[in-house]
């Protein structure tokens, strides 16, 4: 598997901070951001290969952020995470194109499979 480099964006730093150093331990580079206008500030500096992003943050919410993102890269590859029932931000997030939902908690390898998988050499 080729190294990927991956932006994190969740305002619970722990939850953040573990996904981040699980990516890590698999070899990719990470860059952990904890808001949506963080997320999108990070977009306009660097190109990432792959984003997880929490759903529910206060400012910009994770669809928000994720709208914003594909105005700076339209084929942004943007798996959406929710510890919660957000069903009708994640149907705006999939109808936009996200790649896909994690519901927290979720296993790492889970996501290392299904987002992470589409890359291997």
């Amino acid at each position: 598997m080729k190294e990927l480099n991956i932006l994190v964006v969740d305002d619970d730093r722990d939850g953040a901070d573990g996904l981040s150093e699980a990516l890590e331990f698999y070899g990719h580079h990470v860059t952990t951001v904890y808001s949506g206008e963080e997320a999108v500030e990070a977009f306009r500096r660097t190109g990432f290969d792959l984003t997880f992003m929490d759903v529910m943050m206060l400012g910009l919410n994770g669809v928000e952020s994720f709208l914003e993102i594909r105005k700076i890269k339209p084929d942004a590859k943007v798996y959406m995470m929710t510890g919660y029932s957000a069903r009708d931000l994640l149907d705006e997030a999939i109808g936009h194109g996200a790649a896909g939902v994690f519901h927290k908690p979720f296993a790492i390898e889970e996501a290392l499979e299904s987002a992470i998988g589409s890359y291997a050499c």
